[in-house]
């Protein structure tokens, strides 16, 4: 008897214990949803993180050694992409309501609604306190978060003033984190800051951000024209914009052409060509048109670049480092244990053909025997 209640006992225990954590992980889920998540963690941290790695490996400064202030960079940087995304959220809730599109914000109170972006404040007031003295780096980390401020909050709300909102986000969204980490790095491995490597990664980061926001911004045309919300691809045709997506992603390559010869990692030119095979592989397995900025509105797309930025990049000088760098592949490690769904669904593709020729091999040893 006393058996049969230790066991139904221990059994009831286990169940509450899954339920919590059951709890406890659909909350998490929750708040990775309420702050969009999803919409920075793989596809602008890890391309950042990537130019933090670059600007280590232009010092004598062992890998491993700036790890710490990776961690530092990236969780600075992560805050203020929760920042961003909540106060787009909040401030969003009106239009959104109005043409049914999904809020996550709208199902808190409105009491309760201002605390997040109010503690990610003061995280990062602690944040640029502990940057000090590192005076440009303190300023450019700033930065982002004025603009950004600027690009959502009313009266200012750049967002709804065309020009001045596409200028905004790619200052905030890119052009700022990415010269803060090229800053902060500089700063920590006591060197000085390379005038041709700062200036080729600002062109860069702001001409990639251009992009990305002028993407979302046709992309989200018709919601924008239902709400009466005046952003830039709201006023242009998408015809005679063309022109200018060309032109940015052109100089968007010279500048990223610029930073590989100066940081000269021969790994990266030989990634180029793997990279246009996951390209293809895209395109003819999912139909995937490559873009630089305009979608189509009637076949699947892939952004030109976005997954040599966020893996081929990071990783590729990971891998370099970790061959000649004692630890280095610690880094390496962090870094995919923390960015692993975008190698995964790189991996998943590249195995797609691998696959296929493994059928198509063992298909033509069938006909020859």
């Amino acid at each position: 008897m006393v058996t049969g209640i230790g066991r139904w006992w221990t059994r009831c225990v286990r169940i509450s214990e899954a339920n919590n954590v059951c709890k406890g992980m659909t909350k998490l889920y929750v708040l990775f949803r309420s702050v969009r998540a999803y919409d920075w963690w793989d596809y602008k941290i890890a391309g950042i993180l990537a130019v933090a790695y670059a600007t280590s490996m232009l010092s004598d400064t062992p890998l491993y050694q700036v790890a710490p202030d990776f961690i530092f960079l990236l969780v600075a940087l992560a805050i203020g992409a929760v920042y961003v995304s909540v106060i787009n959220d909040i401030t969003d809730i009106q239009e959104d309501l109005a043409i049914g599109k999904r809020n996550h914000m709208a199902r808190i109170s409105p009491k309760y609604r201002w605390l997040i972006p109010t503690l990610c404040l003061a995280v990062g007031g602690f944040f640029s306190y502990v940057l000090w003295p590192d005076k440009l780096s303190l300023v450019l980390y700033l930065s982002a978060w004025v603009v950004f401020s600027l690009y959502s909050i009313p009266p200012f709300r750049f967002k709804n003033r065309g020009v001045l909102g596409v200028l905004a986000d790619a200052c905030g969204a890119h052009l700022f984190p990415t010269l803060f980490v090229v800053s902060r790095i500089s700063f920590v491995t006591d060197q000085p800051i390379a005038m041709v490597w700062f200036i080729s990664v600002g062109i860069w980061a702001f001409t990639f951000g251009l992009r990305g926001i002028l993407w979302h911004q046709f992309i989200d045309k018709a919601n924008d024209l239902q709400t009466n919300t005046t952003t830039l691809a709201s006023k242009v045709d998408v015809r005679q914009f063309r022109p200018v997506a060309a032109a940015i992603m052109t100089i968007e390559m010279a500048a990223f052409l610029v930073m590989l010869i100066y940081i000269s990692e021969p790994v990266l030119f030989l990634l180029f060509p793997v990279y246009f095979v996951l390209v293809g592989i895209r395109f003819k397995k999912y139909n995937q048109l490559p873009i630089s900025i305009i979608a189509p509105q009637d076949r699947p797309w892939q952004m030109m670049m976005l997954d040599f930025y966020q893996c081929f990049l990071p990783m590729g000088l990971l891998v370099s480092a970790a061959c000649v760098q004692p630890w280095a592949w610690v880094v390496l490690v962090i870094h995919m244990t923390l960015f692993h769904k975008i190698i995964f669904i790189m991996m998943r593709d590249f195995a797609t053909v691998f696959r296929w020729g493994c059928s198509k091999f063992v298909l033509a040893i069938k006909s020859m025997i």
